[in-house]
């Protein structure tokens, strides 16, 4: 199977700056498969980034390399990181800015700071690593490179400070973590903890709203609100036919409280 690595950015369509890191990695690894997982994240947002490169990554094979270039502190003194995250079938590997991007494959991880300047471009300016540095860098794991002479062990990385999800025995507190282009509210709350055969309610700021559990969007009814076991494992809620994120004025970050009903 050829290496493959998957590209996440913020650098939009209407520039260069894709198509640069493209072109460094295939001038290297001409074999390599690059898969696009997005780069329409919104300037800068670390969080949803590293949100989409969690969803994302599950569905690749062992051995790929994942390159995610969010970097609003580029040419800082802030590190580059390289992650392999351990897996039956052989380690993946991720490569991103020390901000937080990384943060859903920290756990069992082992993290390295990308020092390797002789792998590194040299080109004008210090405001294009994503083409000077970790294209070279990916390009080098993709090849064969040894993941630990990419440079020196992390046991500090930059952390997404992000609440988690909680739950008593009366009430469920989550978290929007995504709004998909649909509208709909990917949460962050695990499908398994809302029970199927308990009554609730949800509540959101102030302001309570009514929603019922199903399977499918099918099963809603035109302008009917449902709660849905999501792709991610996770709670979605989805507004048939419209955009719920608009009708409830919501956004990414808002906390949804769910109060179950206990018979």
């Amino acid at each position: 199977m050829p290496p493959i690595l998957t590209l996440l950015t913020d650098f939009g369509y209407r520039d260069w700056y894709v198509a640069a890191v493209k072109g460094v990695i295939l001038s290297r690894v001409p074999h390599a498969t690059i898969v696009d997982i997005a780069h329409e994240v919104p300037p800068g947002d670390v969080e949803a980034a590293a949100f989409l490169l969690g969803a994302a990554a599950r569905s690749f094979p062992p051995g790929t390399v994942h390159l995610a270039v969010v970097d609003p502190g580029v040419g800082s003194a802030r590190r580059m990181l390289a992650v392999e995250t351990p897996a039956a079938g052989g380690p993946s590997f991720f490569l991103a800015p020390d901000n937080g991007l990384l943060e859903p494959f920290f756990a069992a991880a082992r993290i390295v700071s990308i020092e390797r300047r002789d792998l590194f471009l040299d080109n004008p300016g210090n405001t294009f690593h994503g083409r000077d540095r970790f294209a070279p860098a990916a390009a080098f794991l993709l090849s064969g490179g040894h993941f630990d002479q990419l440079g020196p062990a992390v046991d500090d990385p930059v952390r997404l400070e992000v609440p988690p999800p909680l739950r008593s025995a009366t009430r469920l507190s989550c978290r929007v973590a995504h709004v998909d282009r649909y509208g709909n509210l990917v949460t962050d709350l695990p499908s398994g903890w809302l029970p199927t055969d308990t009554a609730f309610r949800v509540t959101l700021g102030d302001a309570e709203n009514t929603a019922r559990r199903v399977g499918c969007y099918a099963e809603l009814a035109p302008g009917e609100v449902g709660l849905l076991d999501g792709s991610l494992g996770t709670i979605e809620l989805s507004l048939r036919g419209a955009s719920l994120a608009e009708a409830w004025g919501v956004g990414r970050g808002d906390r949804i409280e769910i109060e179950l009903e206990l018979k």
